[in-house]
């Protein structure tokens, strides 16, 4: 590799450089969805925190409603037992 001493040259290839880097950039995009140019880490950690965050907000939504579910199922089940002994309700 040698330098361009021509600076006429010289820019001409940087801007074929840069229009093609723009180019796989926009395809990778489009392809994969992902988000280019960020101006800081700051950016890109926030958005992945964000996303952590209503994830782990509709985990603990789903849990609750899954041990809401749960007392229901063991009330239904035990209604009507509570004359029974301990060891004769169901498990």
């Amino acid at each position: 590799m040698k330098r361009i001493e021509n600076e006429d040259d010289r820019l001409i290839t940087f801007s074929k450089r840069k229009s093609r880097t723009y180019n796989k950039a926009s395809e990778l995009v489009t392809l994969t969805g992902a988000e280019i140019g960020h101006p800081s880490i700051e950016a890109v950690a926030n958005r992945f925190l964000g996303q952590t965050r209503r994830q782990m907000t509709t985990l603990l939504l789903v849990e609750a409603q899954r041990q809401k579910e749960r007392g229901n199922f063991l009330k239904q089940m035990t209604k009507g037992k509570e004359t029974q002994r301990w060891w004769e309700t169901p498990v």
